[in-house]
C-alpha cells in the first residue's frame, strides 16, 4: 500500500497499522509479547493493530521493539530555515496598485460660495 501523506488522517492510521502487524509478524512476534516488550497495554496493541489512533511514544516504544525507527530521525534533525524565515527572505511582489498615488486628505467643512 502507497499511501499519499495528505491522505485522511484515518487512511494513515491503516497504513501504519498494517505496517506494524507485518512488522510484528516478521519478528515473529505475539502481541502479547510485543505488548510486554514495548511496556504498553495489550488492549493497546489490539486498538492500534486495528488501525486506532495512538500517542507518539507509543509509536515509537512499538518502532523501538521492531528495530524500525529511521522514520524518526527526520523529526530529530532541526531543519535549518523554516517555512517562516523563508517566508520573510521573499522579495514583496509590485503590485499594479502600488504604483497609484495615495489619497489626499480633505479638508472638513463646507465649502463658501464666494460672489
Amino acid at each position: 500500500m502507497n499511501t499519499n501523506a495528505n491522505a485522511p488522517i484515518e487512511i494513515l492510521l491503516q497504513a501504519i497499522s498494517k505496517h506494524l502487524n507485518t512488522r510484528t509478524k516478521q519478528a515473529r512476534l505475539k502481541k502479547k509479547d510485543l505488548a510486554a516488550l514495548a511496556e504498553v497495554n495489550q488492549n493497546t496493541i489490539t486498538a492500534i493493530m486495528a488501525g486506532g489512533d495512538m500517542k507518539v511514544s507509543t509509536l515509537i516504544r512499538l518502532t523501538r521493539v521492531l528495530d524500525d525507527t529511521q522514520w524518526l530521525q527526520p523529526l530529530l534533525t532541526v531543519p535549518k530555515t523554516t517555512p517562516l524565515d523563508q517566508l520573510q527572505k521573499t522579495p514583496k511582489k509590485s503590485t499594479a496598485n502600488s504604483n497609484r498615488k495615495k489619497p489626499v486628505a480633505r479638508q472638513m467643512g463646507r465649502k463658501h460660495n464666494e460672489g
